[in-house]
């Protein structure tokens, strides 16, 4: 089996990237947050811009020679109340690629992006209920179901990711738990 090293895709990708992803979108529409018209409308300028990487997001492809085949998307949630958590989205595999391990590279390259980043806490993805094989790929890499219940076909997963513990705490640190007393009626 071939190695296809994982990289951080740039502006210059964006028409490799449109392709791949149009193809997704028509394979999986369900599994994409837009639709095909409203995707394949996009300017390319718009797709050079996605691409970009910023300290919120990053594009993660993978290539057979000049062919993009794989990508995967890490968001960062811009909000302060929530920015311990990112998404993952847009992962997708092209069908004569699969069973390669591709998208198990990608989703491992996004969660060590994201364990580099040392506010995030959790990353967060859905997927289809009825797609077994990603959901197998995210169980496998860590991910839990997690406690947020929502009426569409999607299942919501989590990763808590791993932190080392904090040089030089003292051993006898501890978290004080208050409780609530409520007296008897």
């Amino acid at each position: 089996m071939p190695i296809h090293p994982v990289r951080s895709l740039t502006p210059d990708d964006a028409p490799a990237y449109r392709v791949l992803r149009l193809a997704g979108i028509a394979e999986l529409p369900a599994a994409f947050c837009t639709t095909y018209a409203l995707e394949s409308s996009l300017p390319l300028a718009q797709m050079r811009q996605r691409l970009q990487p910023t300290p919120l997001q990053r594009i993660f492809g993978i290539f057979d020679d000049t062919q993009l085949i794989a990508m995967a998307g890490l968001r960062r949630e811009p909000i302060a109340v929530v920015h311990d958590k990112a998404s993952l989205w847009g992962v997708y595999v092209a069908p004569h690629a699969r069973g390669q391990g591709l998208g198990r590279q990608l989703v491992q390259a996004a969660i060590g992006h994201a364990c580099a980043i040392p506010e995030l806490a959790t990353v967060r993805l859905a997927v289809a209920h009825d797609n077994q094989a990603a959901l197998t790929l995210y169980l496998d890499c860590g991910f839990v179901l997690s406690g947020e219940a929502r009426q569409d076909t999607m299942l919501h997963l989590q990763l808590l990711l791993p932190r080392p513990a904090i040089a030089g705490a003292e051993s006898n640190v501890f978290m004080k738990i208050n409780t609530l007393q409520i007296p008897a009626k």
